[in-house]
């Protein structure tokens, strides 16, 4: 992983993941419109003269045309549209950014010199649960969201087969948190909240989610783009309750272990409410959130959504290194309260 392109590099994870390559040694290439994405998260374009940023459009052959140039052999491609309430009230702009967006990546990239190919896909092609999900459970987008993520799936699909020799990764991300955030998720609004001392309007309360520190996030990718391939796994990961998982990738119709191709969850396991999340920061910054319900914020037909991370550990050694309370601590100290 000498050089490496990442679109979306401006953004929440993807600045993360660009110090952490950064950090490993190798010469980056962001291509970022800033539209979400912010400057001041790259730090000094001057990084030892590794890091190269280029403001432009995923979707613009034009404002891709360097990629070819630079040579990447590896691509991490998170620039997408993510906040689910955007996506649902612009639908086509969503699909237009998040599958073809990807497209046009890919074919900017058709010349380049390839080991691995990375697509951050989201826990959200699954639905709600009562259990982690596996990566063998069926794909049911329900949301507009997801359903990119999905399409974006079936894309890199097409891509393996074009391209076998190329390391085709997509990682299922679940609910990343943590300092950068660009989007007005519900901690980022918490935060915001709390620094300006009002109380905290939230919707439900009781759904859990796979809360997952972004450096962990970050990592998880790493470990995915180098990792090997997994060990069979057995039919009982299927989700209880659920038909019998087939073996194949969810949404893809392809073998699980086809070479080169892997689908990963990235995520804790574990699932945490927004309650739990309140109750922890009080217990962090030693005062009780004030905290009320607005119906209006309350999302019709929620549910638990939790990843089953266990292919990834075992196929790469990666790991969470935070917990819910560490990584609380450290945003609550990146926001300049504690």
């Amino acid at each position: 992983m000498d050089r490496v392109l990442v679109t979306g590099g401006g953004g929440f994870i993807g600045s993360h993941l660009v110090d952490s390559l950064l950090g490993s040694g190798a010469d980056v290439l962001v291509v970022d419109d800033f539209r979400m994405g912010r400057r001041e998260h790259l730090g000094s374009e001057g990084t030892a003269g590794r890091l190269t940023v280029i403001e432009g459009d995923i979707r613009s052959a034009g404002d891709l045309r360097q990629v070819a140039d630079f040579a990447p052999d590896t691509v991490f491609h998170m620039a997408a549209l993510h906040f689910i309430p955007y996506c649902n009230a612009h639908p086509q702009e969503a699909l237009d950014v998040n599958v073809l967006g990807l497209d046009a990546v890919i074919r900017a990239v058709r010349s380049a010199p390839l080991k691995s190919f990375v697509f951050p896909s989201s826990g959200a092609i699954y639905g709600f649960g009562d259990r982690p999900w596996p990566e063998t459970a069926p794909a049911r987008p329900d949301e507009i969201y997801g359903i990119s993520k999905w399409m974006g799936e079936q894309i890199m699909g097409r891509f393996h087969a074009d391209r076998p020799g190329v390391r085709t990764v997509v990682a299922r991300l679940f609910n990343t948190y943590g300092p950068r955030e660009t989007n007005p998720h519900v901690l980022p609004e918490v935060m915001k909240a709390l620094g300006a001392g009002k109380t905290i309007e939230l919707g439900n309360l009781w759904p859990q989610r796979d809360l997952i520190f972004v450096t962990d996030t970050a990592a998880g990718l790493v470990a995915a783009a180098k990792g090997g391939v997994a060990g069979s796994e057995p039919a009982e990961r299927g989700v209880a309750g659920s038909e019998p998982a087939e073996r194949g990738v969810a949404g893809f119709g392809l073998a699980e272990r086809d070479p080169g191709l892997e689908v990963f969850n990235v995520g804790t396991g574990t699932g945490t409410t927004i309650e739990d999340v309140m109750q922890t920061i009080g217990d962090i910054t030693g005062h009780p959130v004030d905290v009320r319900q607005v119906p209006e914020r309350m999302r019709d037909g929620d549910g638990h959504l939790i990843s089953d991370p266990q292919k990834l550990m075992q196929a790469t050694g990666w790991k969470p290194e935070y917990d819910l309370e560490a990584g609380l601590r450290q945003l609550l100290a990146s926001e300049g309260l504690l």
